[in-house]
């Protein structure tokens, strides 16, 4: 398969074989951190969104923090005040306790954890792309390895007799991997472009 027939979802699969990590957590990480973004600087005004977040009571704790790591106070502020005003308040006025009862970045996250676990199956049904995974590729993170196999066991069958002699990244591979560090994956993405480069010369 030529590199100009490939899908995206292929590209993204094969820029994340080189990923010093779990190649999954690195193109879910990325979409999701492209998806916050999207909402922060395109649609916090936007009230069917504003709506939805504030029926599910917000966003749990992990995605919260990883929110604020944008550092838009702007963007950020306005949907906390949405939360607060409309859904935290006048739950206390009912001497109701509000909870998060679900996140849409979780839910997102696992949108995106399927969409990458089935395209990697037709990936790695492409010789080069297979060898490429077996030549490159860190180890999966124990969770999206469980993800994998109850997802895809066709898939898991295929690529479990190559996990062990995988490199991993502790403690991400028992706990998956921390929230999306920009600048670390910019330097990543830069690297592997002069390495590509270099193999082209």
């Amino acid at each position: 398969m030529e590199k100009n027939n490939k899908s995206l979802l292929h590209l993204s699969w094969e820029t994340a074989f080189f990923w010093e990590g779990c190649p999954l957590c690195f193109l879910v990480q990325k979409s999701l951190r492209s998806y916050m973004e999207n909402i922060l600087y395109e649609s916090v005004n936007d009230p069917s969104l504003r709506k939805e977040i504030r029926e599910k009571g917000g966003f749990c704790e992990e995605h919260s923090l990883q929110l604020f790591s944008f550092n838009d106070l702007l963007g950020i502020s306005i949907i906390y005040e949405d939360i607060i005003k409309n859904y935290t308040l006048p739950n206390l006025r009912k001497k109701i306790i509000a909870n998060n009862i679900s996140c849409i970045f979780c839910e997102k996250e696992k949108e995106y954890e399927r969409l990458y676990i089935l395209a990697l199956e037709e990936v790695l049904r492409n010789k080069d792309s297979f060898e490429l995974w077996k030549e490159n590729a860190y180890d999966f993170c124990q969770p999206h390895k469980e993800l994998i196999k109850n997802t895809a066991p066709n898939l898991y069958k295929k690529i479990e007799p190559f996990l062990n002699t995988k490199k991993r990244k502790y403690p991400e591979y028992i706990y998956k991997a921390f929230p999306w560090d920009r600048d670390f994956a910019e330097l990543f993405l830069k690297k592997l472009q002069m390495m590509r480069y270099n193999k082209i010369k």
